[in-house]
């Protein structure tokens, strides 16, 4: 089964994606390393990073993994559309769950700045109140929503173990 979460910046998407793995055997993908050595390589070329090139240079390794793990969870802020739709794209639908999971604005920034940024990429506070927007009208058809204020790893298994089990094979 294909998972895909889709929420704001500081919504718990990656604390969702790792317990998933950490429980469940998930294969949680982080895409946000991969977002960044991408517009490294942009910048050590020297030249300007595309949405759909960067979407590309993503697509094998979702791809490979989707094909090698029986579960595969990735992640974005839906806040772009080209993104969301490229990635719903990737499995028939009736492989994928799809998750909204969103938390108040002012959690989603606490969290934001009190985690470890290594692996995520900056933004200010007017960009990521413009993330948030975005991904809060972000249209597509999610099979579970998910408030994310304080959702224990023993909720997570909980709420994911029944639809990984009835998930079809294959």
């Amino acid at each position: 089964m294909f998972i895909l979460l889709v929420g704001p910046k500081g919504s718990g998407k990656s604390y969702i994606g790792r317990t998933l793995e950490k429980h469940l055997g998930v294969l949680f993908f982080h895409v946000e390393p991969l977002w960044m050595s991408y517009y490294a390589e942009c910048e050590a070329s020297n030249r300007q990073p595309l949405i759909s090139e960067g979407i590309a240079s993503m697509h094998a390794p979702i791809l490979d993994a989707l094909r090698t793990h029986e579960h595969v969870c990735v992640e974005t802020t839906g806040a772009s559309a080209e993104i969301l739709n490229d990635l719903l794209a990737l499995t028939d639908r009736s492989k994928t769950l799809v998750v909204r999971v969103f938390a108040p604005l002012e959690l989603c920034l606490e969290r934001i700045v009190t985690r470890d940024q290594t692996y995520q990429v900056a933004m200010d506070v007017e960009s990521i109140r413009q993330v948030y927007a975005l991904s809060e009208v972000a249209q597509f058809q999610p099979d579970v929503t998910l408030e994310n204020v304080q959702l224990t790893e023993a909720e997570i298994v909980s709420l994911f173990r029944d639809a990984l089990t009835r998930a079809p094979s294959g």
